[in-house]
């Protein structure tokens, strides 16, 4: 079992960070929809199978029983013993039981199933969308229909002109009211004189 090809596999995912092992992080990985496929050891025990089968149909991935028991699945991937292992790699997933099945015929149904899946993402990633070149062409129409207007200049000097007379005038203005106010002022000083006259009592002699 050490020159198993599909357990090679694992160890190389288990070295590149792809693989989860261990009850909580297969469910985490299942849990994130990271996972590809669920690997459960041959003797596993009856409710760590049910778990496994269990995360991964809820994320629709397949759940494979592996011809191999704990310790020869946790030898090759570096643990001292491993009941269940997640795959979060598809290219690596349909790799592994590609190998599998290539040794164990009954495996060939789920490893044409990863290997078309696989196929179908990597077709995916490959594509690149393509650029709305419709769009770009309308814009450059719409500037060149609406130009800029340009902007009107201020002659020089025009504002400190139209401020200067703004001044003279409010200068002129203020001139004006106050030699009206100072001839108005003789007239309002005789009447007081007047009124305090007549208020206050003072002898004929003094009249």
């Amino acid at each position: 079992m050490a020159n198993d090809p599909c357990l090679g596999m694992l160890g190389l995912a288990r070295r590149a960070g792809k693989l989860a092992f261990g009850d909580e992080l297969v469910r985490q990985l299942c849990a994130d929809h990271k996972a590809r496929c669920v690997l459960v050891a041959a003797d596993a025990g009856e409710s760590t199978a049910k778990k496994a089968a269990m995360y991964a149909a809820r994320v629709s991935i397949p759940c494979i029983t592996l011809p191999h028991d704990k310790e020869t699945l946790g030898a090759a991937i570096g643990k001292n013993g491993c009941a269940v292992c997640a795959l979060s790699d598809i290219g690596m997933a349909a790799a592994a039981i590609g190998k599998l099945a290539a040794q164990h015929p009954e495996y060939a149904e789920v490893a044409a199933q990863l290997d078309e899946k696989n196929v179908r993402i990597q077709s995916r990633r490959g594509k690149k969308k393509p650029r709305n070149r419709d769009a770009q062409p309308a814009a450059e129409q719409s500037s060149e229909k609406t130009p800029c207007k340009p902007i009107a200049k201020r002659p020089h000097g025009a504002g400190s002109r139209v401020h200067s007379q703004r001044s003279a005038n409010g200068k002129r203005s203020g001139g004006k009211a106050s030699s009206v106010h100072s001839q108005r002022k003789p007239s309002e000083n005789s009447r007081a004189k007047r009124v305090l006259n007549r208020k206050s009592p003072r002898s004929k002699a003094e009249r």
